[in-house]
């Protein structure tokens, strides 16, 4: 699909000059949070006994979002995460990539804020959130190939998240897989330090929120550049930063 041919697709009712890319960032508080709430639904499913060490991604993902839509979302036992605050959150919702030559990307997660009704926010509702993908961490789906080949790339090449600066990568580590001894080294290697236009290896981050806890690895923060245009004369895509959550799921 031709450049010409999706600039009426991408205005979905906006015209240009009303909104801004990229989006604002949603910043550390906002990722903190959705880290809690994806601590407690994990926490959730183990009471229950389910199969977090074998489950396929699918199985993980859609249990995942049962608990958060159906159980925290509408209770509101995670202090900030309630019907108020966000809306319902949607697993493999078809969204189209950066240029709308493709319309049926399904990003395993996403978020969406609630904005007070008057409140301005010139931006293009449909891609304004925070974009998770998950992916099972183990022997059979390395770090390297699967994580970071088929899950985290899609930030990077504008299939998802490509008119925010923030996106999450939500790993199943098994067997003992961590952000240090398998992500860390895989994203190294310089043929994938060049497809995933990496600026900065996963770090750290340094606040006692982000920390590791019981059964989740600390808040690692990748930076990548992304090279494809935005339509409409909005310049260059920034770069984006990927936020890391790595949990132990046996």
């Amino acid at each position: 699909m031709s450049t010409a041919r999706t600039a009426g697709f991408f205005t979905l009712g906006v015209p240009p000059e009303r909104y801004h890319l990229p989006h604002p960032r949603l910043g550390l508080p906002v990722i903190l949070l959705i880290r809690r709430v994806l601590i407690r639904a994990l926490e959730l499913l183990r009471d229950q006994h389910f199969r977090l060490a074998d489950a396929t991604e699918d199985e993980v993902t859609a249990a995942l979002l049962s608990t958060i839509e159906n159980d925290l979302r509408q209770a509101g036992t995670v202090a900030g995460f309630n019907k108020r605050t966000y809306e319902p959150v949607v697993r493999q919702g078809q969204c189209a990539n950066y240029n709308g030559a493709v319309l049926t990307k399904t990003p395993d997660m996403c978020f969406k804020l609630r904005h007070d009704e008057g409140e301005p926010h010139p931006v293009i509702p449909e891609f304004d959130a925070l974009f998770v993908e998950c992916k099972p961490v183990d022997a059979s789906h390395p770090a390297g190939s699967k994580y970071c080949d088929d899950g985290l790339i899609r930030f990077v090449r504008g299939d998802y998240a490509w008119a925010m600066q923030e996106g999450m990568m939500l790993a199943f580590a098994r067997n003992g897989r961590t952000i240090g001894k398998h992500l860390i080294p895989a994203m190294s290697e310089s043929t994938r330090m060049k497809s995933l236009h990496t600026l900065e290896l996963p770090t750290a981050a340094t606040i006692n929120a982000a920390a590791a806890t019981d059964g989740a690895e600390a808040v690692h923060t990748s930076r990548h550049k992304r090279s494809f245009p935005w339509l409409h004369g909005k310049g260059p895509a920034t770069d984006i930063t990927i936020y890391h959550l790595w949990h132990d799921c046996g």
